[in-house]
């Protein structure tokens, strides 16, 4: 491949899968000099599309803002013709603006559904049963490349942090602080795990070094008094969340998209799960000793206690699997 390929990537949502979309897009533009990389995303999701560094272009869908601005979408995406045209989502709306696509190459999911699959002209095989997380699914686009279904590049972010979250990451000497950082939310309720709160407690007082920060969209009341415990929901930027990420010594979270983000930044994290499947959306790799999962056995998130949770931190703390944090 000596000369320039055009690739559009139609990934629009959600967060967690934008963050494995552009694991592969950072091994293709390790593996490949010579590619230029377009994207679409949701307006709420281009900062992220955007800090990655690694997407020539970004094309913005306004997701339920009408026909006119859907039209208008597509109308700049059919300015450009593209090698490859690879619909990441598999869903009627990527599906839609993959047929309106300009491109010889349209490669779309084997397990498209909402009759997307109508716009390729070719379809990624699933990987093998047991190995289905759905970044192996991602992974599959590669070998239209030449490439080897694997990860090979690293996820990086430039970022522009508030001051106030700089503020937290440093101390009265101007020296880094060990952080922990805590995310109760999930997109549904029931993968919420409900002790966030009375662990934020333990971990600060057990932790008294380390600066505790609870993270979340919406506004979370904390109890905890602990000086070295910082509620930062509703007050954060997606630059901060990135920032605090890529600095964190660990996270701790619910299925959702931080521990995705955590694992593809190495960030060890500890990942909480209820009913939902650890084999298609726990962190990957699944076999990195840095990415821990806790299941409820009853698959009731409630079953996990606080003590639990506590002892993986503890046991990590202390360099358990041979390197300390």
């Amino acid at each position: 491949m000596s000369q320039q390929i055009n690739i559009l990537i139609i990934k629009p949502s959600s967060l967690g899968d934008i963050i494995h979309g552009l694991q592969v897009a950072a091994t293709i533009k390790k593996c490949l000099s010579n590619i230029s990389i377009d994207w679409v995303v949701r307006d709420c999701f281009v900062d992220m599309v955007k800090s990655s560094r690694l997407v020539d272009k970004i094309f913005v869908f306004y997701r339920g803002q009408g026909l006119r601005k859907f039209i208008n979408l597509m109308s700049k995406i059919r300015k450009q013709h593209y090698d490859y045209v690879f619909d990441m989502q598999g869903l009627a709306r990527s599906g839609v603006m993959t047929y309106f696509s300009r491109s010889d190459r349209k490669v779309g999911r084997s397990d498209a559904r909402e009759f997307s699959w109508m716009a390729y002209n070719k379809k990624i095989p699933l990987p093998q049963v047991g190995k289905r997380h759905a970044l192996d699914i991602l992974l599959q686009f590669l070998p239209e490349l030449g490439l080897e279904a694997k990860l090979q590049g690293n996820l990086k972010f430039s970022t522009s942090p508030s001051n106030m979250v700089k503020d937290i990451f440093y101390n009265d000497r101007h020296e880094k602080c060990k952080l922990i950082l805590l995310f109760p939310e999930s997109r549904q309720n029931r993968k919420e795990w409900p002790y966030f709160d009375p662990l934020a407690d333990v971990l600060g007082e057990k932790l008294s070094t380390m600066r505790i920060i609870i993270l979340a969209q919406r506004w979370i009341n904390v109890s905890s008094t602990l000086p070295n415990i910082y509620n930062l929901s509703a007050q954060t930027s997606m630059d901060d969340l990135i920032y605090l990420v890529q600095n964190a010594t660990l996270v701790i979270a619910n299925d959702s998209a931080p521990i995705h983000l955590a694992a593809a930044l190495s960030t060890p994290v500890i990942a909480l799960f209820g009913s939902t499947d650890p084999t298609r959306f726990a962190p990957y790799p699944g076999d990195s000793e840095y990415n821990v999962v806790l299941q409820a056995k009853d698959k009731k998130l409630s079953s996990i206690s606080v003590e639990d949770v506590t002892a993986h931190v503890l046991r990590l703390m202390q360099g358990t699997h041979g390197h300390s944090l």
